[in-house]
């Protein structure tokens, strides 16, 4: 089978989406079909960094299976910077490949990031899925994109899939659908490349895992960390941020290694090689894929108690949840951990095991979302829209998502009883 995967994300500024899509084409190939990889892909050298606020692009030779789609620019989105190809020649690049490649299924990634898996969703007449890895709550760019045209866009796939219960959620919220969950794979490490568990620690070594960026957290870590070592010996290693970076948040670098972008080799060394890896993020994460990563280099997980990190971690079990942003609650937990190291043990143990038997990465459902994010009315035959007679009747219109019945043919009872004056609501 030909198989094309989109991705709007750069190729040599990779995160959580492209090293997806990398395993994922090295899967399929594995198994005998011809794939194509349509994605940005910013050259070496520094010049790069004048659009993507002074980061330079990881140097990663192109594989034969990627299509070009050109350079990108740094763009704020969900709390960090998404690197996009927002050019006339990304998208008649993307057009002509799908339009002339003959492929089987087109995979979109990420299919509301503009502007290629858009114009991706259109141009094409094979089988299209799209999978959605983001999870946010922000109403106005979703309801900028849907001005857009996005949610009529959507209507074109024939398949939907989410990679957390968090993504599936933010999907149905802005654009309706239905939504298989197929967690995030990762890659099982052979036990002898793992190293030894030590049998007396003599500090507490820590990893980080990201960006520089204020939804990871990094300022909150630093803080736990400049409390924390005053108490126990313990090391923080950062994998991801630049001492450029890093140097304006700390007062004293004692005891704190800046690694700076480094090879999936060498990250996973580093996490083979920590006690723990905290991931202190705010907000904005749909799963994390380092989350999984961790465990299946035998390390539990300190993180946020969030949504998508609820996903992944089960606290008390392969890790800790802590209140977001609470510097002093992440610092105790750590100190818990040294001090208690056949619990410590025992999580990277389950961590370990959960990596291993767990089908395609770690899963399980997460916490509702915020009440007030849930309170919306919808058609119980379709996650779409859905018109809303008064309170007194309790009827609602089937929308125009469920099987082509169009507005107003035929009347079903609501999932949940209207709030008195409301007329219609968003599902």
């Amino acid at each position: 089978m030909k198989i094309a995967l989109v991705s709007p994300y750069s190729w040599t500024y990779p995160g959580g989406v492209t090293r997806h899509v990398e395993a994922l084409a090295d899967e399929l190939l594995a198994r005998g079909h011809e794939v194509r990889v349509l994605a940005p892909y910013d050259g070496p050298g520094r010049a790069a960094g004048v659009f993507h606020r002074g980061a330079v692009p990881e140097e990663r030779p192109a594989p034969d299976y990627l299509i070009s789609l050109g350079g990108t620019l740094g763009l704020p989105m969900n709390g960090a910077q998404s690197n996009l190809a927002i050019t006339p020649f990304a998208v008649a690049t993307a057009r002509r490949e799908l339009r002339t490649g003959g492929y089987d299924v087109v995979h979109v990634h990420e299919p509301i990031a503009p502007i290629v898996a858009w114009d991706a969703i259109a141009s094409t007449a094979a089988p299209l899925v799209a999978t959605y890895h983001v999870y946010s709550e922000n109403a106005f760019a979703h309801g900028i994109a849907r001005l857009l045209g996005v949610g009529r866009l959507m209507n074109h796939l024939h398949g939907r899939i989410a990679v957390s219960e968090a993504a599936a959620w933010t999907a149905r919220r802005f654009f309706g659908g239905h939504y298989r969950i197929v967690p995030n794979g990762v890659h099982l490490p052979e036990a002898d490349d793992l190293p030894a568990p030590e049998e007396d620690a003599t500090e507490l070594r820590i990893a980080f895992v990201g960006q520089a960026v204020e939804r990871k957290g990094l300022p909150v870590l630093l803080r736990a960390f400049e409390a924390l070592r005053e108490h126990i010996p313990a090391r923080l290693e950062i994998v991801g941020a630049t001492d450029e970076e890093v140097a304006p948040l700390l007062l004293d670098a004692r005891d704190v290694t800046v690694l700076g972008k480094v090879s999936d080799e060498r990250k996973q060394r580093a996490l083979a090689e920590a006690h723990v890896l905290c991931a202190p993020s705010l907000g904005g994460e749909s799963f994390g894929m380092v989350l999984t990563e961790s465990f299946a280099a035998g390390t539990p997980v300190v993180a946020s108690d969030i949504a998508g990190y609820r996903d992944v971690v089960r606290d008390g079990v392969d890790g800790l949840l802590v209140p977001r942003g609470d510097a002093t609650e992440l610092a105790e937990a750590l100190r818990d951990l040294w001090l208690e190291p056949e619990r410590r043990a025992a999580m990277a143990a389950a961590a370990r095991e959960r990596a291993r038997r767990a089908p395609g990465g770690c899963r399980r459902r997460s916490r509702p979302p915020p009440e007030d994010a849930r309170a919306a009315l919808c058609c119980p035959c379709c996650d779409g829209r859905a018109w809303l007679w008064p309170r007194s009747s309790g009827w609602c219109w089937a929308c125009w998502h469920c099987s082509g019945s169009g507005w107003g043919t035929s009347a079903r009872r609501c999932c949940r009883p209207a709030r008195r004056g409301s007329w219609w609501a968003w599902a």
